[in-house]
């Protein structure tokens, strides 16, 4: 019972470690990390191998070990990187693009930009994938009749991640100093996020899609009005 869970062990260290380096700073994107990792898979596989041949009391736990660990991989590399979470809320819709003094008003901290029954634009932007991945769509900040603000994402595409959050972030490079406004409901379809109102979206111009587990982005957008 020992020699089987150290293998599995060993195996699953000189397979997975380096797995991750490969995919979050090697591979420049989602198809460059699976050719690696598939590539490192193959080379630890050869190995176990030559072991195998040396060693034949080790051969079958060794092989056991790999096979564990590479069905463990699939399945979890589908799971999250593969699926996608399909959503179509009903989200706000601008009447029209806010005035230069509603903008100035709407954007600040605490701004009331739409008058009663009159919702508006404040500011759009594209997304585009990051850190090897790939996304489009548009991001709208609209506030509603009631002055509280919305984000919202419509044509929303991008590739599907494990523990995703939305942030509103100073910088497109990253969430420091950022708000977090929720998880991501879904990787495909229109969906929309409350905005604090406390938020300064001034200074927080940028919406960034975040996975937290590999610490990188997938997704990025720069408001502009």
């Amino acid at each position: 019972m020992r020699r089987p869970l150290i293998c599995l062990l060993a195996v699953g260290t000189a397979i997975g470690l380096p797995a991750l380096v490969l995919q979050r700073w090697i591979a420049e994107t989602r198809l460059g990390a699976i050719v690696l990792v598939g590539a490192w898979f193959a080379v630890v596989a050869l190995v176990i191998f030559v072991i195998g041949l040396r060693r034949r009391r080790l051969r079958r736990p060794l092989l056991g070990a790999f096979a564990v660990v590479l069905a463990a991989t699939v399945a979890i590399g589908y799971w999250t990187g593969f699926r996608d979470m399909v959503v179509d809320e009903d989200v706000a819709m601008a009447s029209m693009r806010a005035t230069a003094a509603e903008r100035e008003r709407g954007l600040g901290a605490g701004g009331d930009a739409a008058p009663a029954g009159r919702p508006v634009e404040l500011a759009r932007g594209s997304f585009a994938g990051a850190d090897g991945h790939r996304a489009v769509g548009t991001a709208t900040v609209i506030a509603r009749p009631d002055g509280s603000r919305v984000l919202t994402f419509t044509h929303f595409d991008a590739d599907p991640g494990l523990d995703v959050d939305v942030f509103l972030t100073p910088s497109p490079a990253g969430i420091d100093g950022g708000v977090e406004l929720g998880g991501l409901k879904g990787n495909v379809g229109d969906q929309q996020y409350e905005i604090p109102a406390d938020a300064d979206l001034r200074k927080l111009s940028n919406v960034v899609v975040w996975c937290n587990p590999f610490t990188v982005r997938i997704a990025v957008a720069q408001l502009a009005v």
